[in-house]
């Protein structure tokens, strides 16, 4: 794994000052489905992971959950994740080889992992930024698993699927707090993310990968709006940017919750 270090800047109670804190960086997962993560995130056997957008790889997933014992909620109504996690499970208990468009890095990334099931819960749904019944646009390739909530991210194909917002599956689940939420939700991150703040939801950590600029279709720039809310108005500082791939940290009157 590639470790960098990242400094970052706190102002500490009322007092203007600087403290430099040395953070180092950590990569958990594939080449593809890997993310970066402060090494250590004091997660624990109580702690609450929401990680949209699972896809055909859960690398960093498994990896998180057999590092920390965390609890981790996948959430993705795509049919090919739902069969990979199926697949998955097998793969732990039989070593059958999975299906799918799986990554020359998969195999060696998570075989000599020892996941605990009773801790990762799948939910077939999508997120939003409410409870509804939306159109999930496919792609025009057939072997490619992302779908999207957005019109004209991809092709005119769909499912309708349904949709609820951060806050509402809370509620469903009992959950009180996220420790960290992972999205890469193709498009659908900037609903998501201000309805989860305007429900004064914060995450200690977020990881985001915002597909609306990477792919060139944010001609209003709610993405640029959205990083700049978290950091500005939320107090979230900004760990690694890795190509519009974001890790942000809560911070609370100049102390990492």
């Amino acid at each position: 794994m590639n470790n960098v270090f990242v400094y970052y800047i706190i102002n500490y109670i009322n007092i203007s000052y600087y403290i430099s804190i040395i953070m180092e960086i950590e990569r958990l997962g594939t080449d593809y489905g890997g993310w970066y993560v402060p090494k250590n995130m004091n997660l624990n056997t109580n702690s609450v992971v929401y990680s949209g957008g699972a896809g055909e790889d859960i690398s960093f997933d498994l990896l998180l959950q057999c590092k920390y014992n965390c609890n981790v909620m996948l959430i993705d109504p795509t049919s090919k994740a739902i069969n990979h996690f199926d697949e998955v499970k097998l793969y732990y208990n039989s070593k059958q080889l999975f299906t799918g468009n799986i990554q020359n890095d998969y195999y060696s990334c998570i075989q000599i992992l020892h996941p605990d099931f009773d801790k990762i819960k799948y939910l077939n749904l999508g997120l939003w930024d409410k409870k509804d019944n939306l159109k999930f646009y496919k792609q025009t390739n057939d072997s490619y698993v992302s779908q999207s909530l957005v019109e004209n991210m991809f092709g005119c194909d769909y499912d309708i699927i349904p949709v609820d917002s951060i806050k509402n599956i809370m509620v469903q689940q009992g959950h009180t707090h996220i420790d960290l939420l992972k999205l890469d939700i193709e498009g659908a991150e900037i609903e998501v993310i201000n309805q989860m703040l305007d429900d004064k939801i914060y995450p200690t950590h977020v990881l985001i990968e915002f597909d609306l600029l990477l792919k060139n279709k944010d001609p209003e720039n709610t993405t640029k709006k959205l990083i700049n809310r978290m950091i500005i108005n939320d107090n979230y500082k900004m760990i690694k940017n890795d190509n519009l791939i974001l890790e942000l940290k809560k911070i609370i009157k100049g102390l990492s919750i």
